[in-house]
């Protein structure tokens, strides 16, 4: 089964600057979640990030995981993310992993 994991930087592309709050943009992207994928794990990070201009930030970030899913809908919920926040990208993980509910 694969897990799959998007990491959200916060600052906007264009500013690079914070536009939205932390906890705001948790629960944006919470809701964008549950309306594309149903479920997964939300948490708090700090990225490293080379803008295209050559900028380098660090900058909060939300990793967000989820297993158990296919890979078109994931690619839905990182271009909402990406259009939501004003991102040049949002990174992209796929991990093999033995997941399960017990």
């Amino acid at each position: 089964m694969k897990k799959i994991i998007l990491f959200l930087g916060l600052f906007d592309k264009d500013s690079k600057a914070q536009e939205v709050s932390t906890l705001d943009a948790f629960k944006i992207a919470s809701n964008l979640l549950t309306d594309i994928i149903g479920f997964g794990t939300i948490t708090e990070a700090v990225g490293v990030y080379t803008h295209d201009d050559g900028t380098i930030v660090n900058e909060p970030t939300l990793r967000i995981e989820v297993s158990g899913v296919e890979l078109e809908p994931m690619k839905r919920l990182a271009i909402a993310l990406k259009q939501a926040f004003n991102q040049e990208s949002v990174a992209f993980e796929v991990v093999n992993s033995d997941f399960n509910f017990i």
